[in-house]
């Protein structure tokens, strides 16, 4: 993992989204900074991006406290209501500014099948999920080097317990042709 994925505001990214079970990307400003892979200016939030259609997903997993809807272009924030969808583009979501090192706001993507699909394009701006998509480096060392350990170890249940566990949601992992 290099340093900038060990900052405090992409670590409380990671710590924030750990239960959730779908996909999600760093947008915006930090995005720019993984792929340079340095921080190149300060950051006043991160923009964190799922899909609309998981937003049922977004409600079930963050309810404590649960994101607030905020206006794009004013900036006030009302409470988001159970069941109420939202639009792709215009409405973000946010938590309390003080829940972590840096405010997180959650932006929602439109997509089709495995299509990102760009809210302002009227469809016609569209792109493979996969191609998207630039993941980390990598786990910690420490995490590879035990993983490296102990892997021979596992029996076949437990090798397909952490293959359907890891494969869904990191299709590149280091670890899965180990585990295949």
């Amino acid at each position: 993992m290099s340093p900038i994925d060990q900052s405090p505001a992409l670590t409380a990214v990671r710590t924030l989204f750990q239960a959730y079970p779908c996909s999600y990307w760093v947008a915006g400003g930090w995005a720019l900074d993984l792929f340079a892979d340095r921080v190149r200016r300060p950051h006043g939030d991160v923009d964190v991006v799922v899909l609309a259609r998981d937003l049922d997903h977004v409600a079930k997993t963050f309810t404590a406290p649960r994101p607030m809807v905020q206006h794009p272009e004013t900036g006030v924030r009302r409470p988001w209501a159970d069941g109420e969808l939202l639009t792709p583009g215009p409405n973000a979501l946010v938590f309390p500014d003080d829940m972590h090192p840096c405010p997180i706001q959650i932006l929602l993507a439109a997509s089709e099948s495995d299509q990102w699909v760009y809210h302002r394009g009227r469809g016609t701006i569209r792109k493979p999920l996969a191609e998207i998509t630039l993941r980390s480096r990598g786990g910690r060392p420490k995490d590879n080097a035990d993983f490296d350990d102990v892997a021979h170890l596992l029996d076949p249940d437990r090798r397909r317990w952490l293959l359907d566990r890891i494969a869904p949601r990191y299709p590149d992992h280091p670890w899965l042709p180990t585990l295949r």
